[in-house]
């Protein structure tokens, strides 16, 4: 199994900061987050190309990455499916 770090291009890189910053952004979770239904379709909407970008650089992680990748994109199926655009 290779050591070597995955290097991020500016793109894959900005994209996973912009994944963080949001993230860190989000509201605590309790009773009342969950009826925000509208709020959450709006962060996904906000993160989903951030979040197509990560999804091929999950690709590129030798072994569990295409596996990793295939959840995230079935997460993203759901949301689509609930945050229509």
């Amino acid at each position: 199994m290779s050591t070597e770090l995955v290097k991020l291009n500016a793109e894959e890189a900005a994209a996973l900061d912009r994944i963080d910053a949001e993230l860190k952004a989000a509201p605590a979770t309790g009773p009342g987050v969950a009826a925000a239904s509208t709020d959450l379709c709006k962060k996904y909407h906000t993160l989903k190309g951030p979040l197509q970008i990560l999804v091929k650089l999950l690709r590129k992680i030798p072994g569990f990455g295409g596996k990793a990748a295939d959840a995230l994109e079935f997460l993203m199926s759901i949301a689509d499916s609930f945050c229509p655009v």
